[in-house]
């Protein structure tokens, strides 16, 4: 009986599973070493430069020790993750190809779920962290650096992701790419504190929905952030600082909330393309060549709360009336408002005009822009002045005065977004 005992007892024990190792890789094992690793391992790789490409098809953890570098040939992709789990962290990873028609990337994840990487230097030529389908990524605090040989179209994305949903892309520093966050299909994704200068676009996505942008820099590209053919968008708290183009482009954009941004020194703050029923609140628009531009066919968008500072055009629209620059007694502060609040409820006595006859012609016509403040235009707009009516004007009945204009109390928590709470839908309400 007590033979039995112990026979059941060494079975059970060989039916454990093994405790977690923990790898030692040094430069040219780690394919060796993949090999014979399980589930759960950690692979430390050592200073030195680690030979690509990889693949990895288990849940481990690779681990770069400081110095360790994982180099492909100059072809291809460099290091391919496949299976659910995954974690990087730590590790320089370079040497992929420049091919963007066969979407060759530095970091491929390629349908999976809940992989991470984290803290890692990737020198990109073509792409560099690439989610492929699957999803519940973590791609954190790494840093995305692109290749200025090559001319800006044929540089890849920073962090591209392809028909993919519910990933957190925070912390993330990106130079010299093409865009620095791309989205295409992609869905319910937090994008959140990344920063990025020498862009073409620092974030650019098509298709998408439902995701959350917060606190977000992006300077001195071509675009800040531009968004295209999507809906139910929160965009809050970033900041688009000197782009040569725009700060934030809304390109048929629907019922998405744009609140508590920072547009400052670009060609266009915000502008609006062809968008509906979208809420602008609680913006700064600041020293941009046109504060917000709207244009073909935007329409039924709010906009209020917002601070509109030392724009040479504040607003341009090109068709007076279809969208409310007030709401519910509330609308916009602007630095150039000539008017009074004499019972100091915080707004003004009189309407500001949008489209005065100047600003609508240094919109259309940036070369009239070297008249601003020229007595010829100054004439221009007092005449036009003269002849303006609400009815084919349009106004802000509700210019704010003094520090009335701040962001709407209780809607947002600046700091606190946790990936996957936007459930569908949620936008409809928040937009009323």
């Amino acid at each position: 009986m007590v033979r039995l005992i112990l026979a059941r007892a060494c079975l059970a024990a060989l039916a454990l599973p093994l405790p977690a190792a923990e790898l030692a890789v040094a430069p040219g094992e780690l394919a060796a070493v993949l090999a014979r690793a399980a589930a759960g391992d950690t692979l430390r790789l050592e200073p030195g430069i680690h030979p690509g490409p990889v693949r990895v098809d288990l849940p481990v953890r690779l681990q770069g020790s400081p110095g360790a570098i994982l180099e492909g040939p100059g072809a291809g992709t460099v290091l391919t993750l496949t299976a659910d789990g995954i974690a990087v962290s730590g590790l320089t990873v370079r040497g992929s190809g420049a091919d963007l028609a066969r979407d060759e990337a530095v970091i491929l994840v390629a349908e999976a779920r809940d992989v991470t990487v984290e803290g890692c230097r990737v020198e990109a030529r073509a792409f560099g962290i690439y989610l492929e389908a699957g999803g519940g990524h973590h791609i954190l605090g790494n840093e995305v650096v692109g290749d200025t040989a090559l001319e800006m179209a044929r540089r890849g994305n920073g962090i591209h992701l392809w028909n993919t949903e519910h990933n957190e892309i925070r912390g993330n520093r990106l130079v010299d790419v093409r865009d620095g966050v791309y989205l295409s299909f992609a869905h319910d994704n937090v994008i959140h504190a990344n920063q990025g200068t020498g862009l073409r676009y620092g974030i650019h996505y098509m298709y998408s929905e439902r995701n959350v942008l917060t606190e977000n820099r992006f300077a001195e590209g071509t675009g800040g952030i531009a968004l295209m053919f999507s809906m139910e968008n929160r965009i809050e708290d970033n900041e688009t600082v000197d782009n040569r183009e725009f700060g934030v482009l809304c390109q048929q954009i629907e019922r998405s909330r744009l609140q508590g941004n920072r547009a400052s020194g670009n060609g266009r703050g915000f502008y609006v393309e062809n968008s509906a029923v979208n809420r602008f609140a609680g913006n700064r628009v600041e020293g941009n060549g046109v504060g917000v531009f709207l244009t073909a066919g935007s329409e039924q968008n709010v906009f209020t709360g917002n601070r509109f500072s030392g724009n040479l055009v504040q607003v341009f629209e090109d068709r007076a009336g279809a969208n409310a620059f007030f709401d519910e007694g509330r609308g916009n502060l602007w630095s150039d408002y000539a008017g009074f609040d004499w019972n100091g409820d915080g707004v003004g006595e009189t309407p500001y005009r949008l489209n005065t006859a100047a600003a609508t012609l240094m919109a259309r016509r940036p070369v009239a822009r070297w008249f601003w403040m020229s007595p010829v235009l100054a004439l221009l707009d007092w005449w036009d002045s003269r002849l303006a009516t609400p009815a084919v004007d349009a106004f802000d009945p509700f210019p704010l005065v003094g520090d009335a204009a701040v962001v709407e109390p209780g809607v947002v928590e600046p700091g606190v977004v946790e990936p996957g709470v936007l459930e569908p839908g949620a936008m409809e309400d928040g937009l009323r």
